[in-house]
């Protein structure tokens, strides 16, 4: 029967590969263009005509992937702007921002680096149509001629019945409105709107992209953490706090202030809407209204850059349906990599397309190459809400990848409406196998307090910790474990999110931490410039050969200095290493040189204090290939 079952969820995964495949078309409006400011406006703007579907196809999902790389005459940008992706259609002057994003700080980032972002734009789908002008607005005011981004734009739709009946849009505000200035506050520009439904509409939709901008006394508004309320027919429906924490944003180390939380946006981050729903009295008029905390200061300079929607829908198509929205671990995708792609315990992201509340659901999870698993939960969705699942039992291969698959089955115990949005895979990866001994190496910085360390096991016990009240500042730490064979997970925290380096707070100096074997190699490094924490998920295996991280650990600390900064350099064999100091607009103009041999770990401080204050790279050149460079800010 095991064997049975076991058979039929394979076909039943090639049968959806076919499937898949003729269900979706991706759609590129832009294909790796190289998108850079225009300092004289402050926006430039890449506007690129694209078909899409016709009216008379069904869509079921749209996912706007956003991928952005360095382009390959020039270096990745520097700065933390805001970009949107607003589409219009022909013969209509209304523009529409369907998504935004806000660039990262690229300063650090190597020659082949690249991220991809998502987001579900699905609301969108009745204007997605036909031959559209697609435009990607740049904003921003830095150099054009030496960096910038190769950015890809696609849109990967899904074809089939829609979750509900879209009737109609609205959109009800559209501003970079000022925050705070009494002379002229924001609340004059969001007034109440009033709304005359659709004939068939029974649910509403606010969707808002909204992020807070400038710099007044307060920090406001970037920096500064107010609510925001929304209002349908005179009662709250929604009030939220503006306010992102971006310490474990997932794509790290940046150059800038990436760790500084901020209002409702980080940099390096597609924006994801704000969603709220109601309901709709057929053919009554109903009332919106979007009002923010209130705010005045005696000079003003913040901005709330918001972009607001009503969206009306009519009939639910299906009682029951249930779909499966992400893979979350394992996953090879960088916007999960902070939970690690080779976790021991799957996590899968659900959403309930279905009228009914979903309760209950019977969850199939395959490994290639192992049984399939079943897994049935309990629980309380309601329509159009999403929840993370953790599967309960351990996967794990000894190859070194394989394919994992999961499928939703029997939502309610009914029929689900559609089947097609039921099953996914991903790629799982091996997670590192670790000796039975291992060292923990954590050297502190000057602030030990805000930190702490420990290993859990599968089942959530902790077999180790150091607490923050056990260290010490500039202290090194070696702990040495025996770990019985398992699946394990390795944290490490940061209370500030400043990780145990930041270059914006170079008073607090600089840490480290690694995994050592008891012959002093380095199994696995940890950037110390990692925010709020590392997690690292890995596996104990008793008389198994383990791969040690033969990658050079380099670190430069600080890149904000006025003269003296200081190389670590550990590696576990020994290298021919070459050092070199140049200017950052032009790397040809070398300023110091400095060849090592045979080295394999150690540190050294050069002052630059004698140069022109500007800035520098810091680049090493192991066996004529660049594998660190990192900027240097000479300051007075």
């Amino acid at each position: 029967m095991i064997k049975r079952a076991y058979f039929l969820f394979i076909g039943l995964i090639m049968t959806y590969s076919g499937l898949r495949a003729q269900l979706t078309e991706n759609i590129i409006s832009h294909n790796q263009e190289t998108i850079v400011t225009d300092p004289s406006k402050g926006a430039n703007s890449y506007k690129r005509w694209t078909v899409f579907p016709s009216k008379d196809k069904d869509i079921r999902q749209i996912i706007l992937n956003l991928t952005f790389e360095c382009p390959d005459k020039m270096r990745c940008a520097d700065w933390d702007y805001v970009d949107h992706i607003k589409v219009r259609q022909k013969n209509d002057s209304v523009s529409y921002e369907i998504a935004r994003m806000l660039t990262p700080y690229g300063g650090r980032f190597q020659e082949d680096w690249k991220f991809d972002w998502k987001v579900d734009i699905t609301d969108f789908s009745p204007i997605l149509r036909d031959s559209l002008e697609v435009d990607y607005i740049h904003t921003g005011y830095e150099d054009n001629k030496t960096r910038g981004w190769k950015v890809t734009v696609d849109f990967e739709i899904t074809y089939g019945k829609p979750v509900v009946e879209p009737l109609a849009i609205h959109k009800i505000y559209d501003g970079n409105f000022n925050y705070g200035d009494k002379k002229d506050p924001i609340e004059k520009h969001l007034k109440p709107i009033t709304i005359k439904p659709h004939a068939q509409s029974t649910l509403g939709k606010v969707k808002i992209h909204q992020t807070g901008h400038g710099m007044d006394a307060n920090g406001c508004g970037e920096f500064c953490d107010k609510y925001r309320e929304i209002w349908h027919n005179n009662k709250i429906i929604d009030a939220k706090q503006l306010w992102m924490e971006c310490g474990d944003n997932p794509l790290y180390p940046q150059a800038g202030t990436w760790i500084f939380d901020r209002a409702n946006w980080c940099p390096g981050y597609l924006l994801q809407p704000d969603e709220v729903s109601f309901d709709i009295e057929q053919g009554e008029p109903f009332l919106i209204d979007v009002n923010m905390e209130p705010y005045e200061t005696e000079k003003p300079s913040a901005k709330e850059l918001l972009v607001a929607y009503v969206m009306e829908y009519g009939e639910i198509y299906s009682d029951n349906d249930v779909s499966l929205v992400d893979i979350i671990s394992p996953s090879k995708e960088k916007i999960h990599s902070r939970k690690n792609q080779s976790g021991a315990l799957a996590v899968i992201r659900i959403k309930n397309n279905g009228s009914d509340n979903l309760r209950s659901l019977t969850i199939n999870y395959y490994l290639e190459g192992n049984k399939a698993k079943q897994f049935k939960w309990k629980g309380n969705i309601p329509f159009g809400e999403t929840a993370l699942i953790t599967l309960p039992e351990e996967i794990y291969s000894e190859k070194d990848s394989a394919t994992f698959f999961v499928e939703l089955k029997r939502p309610n115990g009914k029929k689900d409406g559609f089947k097609a949005d039921n099953i996914e895979s991903t790629t799982y990866t091996k997670p590192d196998t670790l000796p039975q001994d291992v060292v923990i190496y954590f050297k502190t910085n000057n602030k030990p307090r805000q930190n702490s360390y420990n290993i859990i096991n599968t089942q959530g016990t902790v077999v180790f910790k150091r607490d923050s009240l056990e260290l010490k500042p500039n202290t090194t730490y070696l702990d040495s474990l025996q770990l019985p064979m398992g699946s394990y997970t390795f944290k490490v925290d940061d209370k500030a999110g400043d990780g145990l380096e930041f270059w914006y707070k170079a008073k607090d100096g600089r840490g480290d931490v690694k995994l050592l074997d008891t012959l002093g190699k380095a199994i696995k490094h940890f950037n110390s410039d990692f925010g709020s924490h590392i997690i690292y998920n890995f596996r104990v295996m008793p008389n198994v050969a383990y791969h040690l991280d033969n990658e050079p650990s380099i670190t430069m600390f600080p890149s904000r200095t006025k003269g003296p900064i200081t190389l670590d350099y550990f590696a576990n064999e020994p290298k021919d290493i070459t050092v070199i100091i140049a200017q950052q607009e032009d790397e040809t103009k070398i300023v110091e040189s400095h060849t090592y041999k045979a080295f394999t770990k150690g540190a050294f401080t050069y002052d630059l204090g004698y140069l022109p204050k500007m800035r520098y790279y810091l680049k090493v050149i192991i066996d004529g290939k660049e594998v660190f460079k990192n900027r240097i800010r000479l300051k007075e």
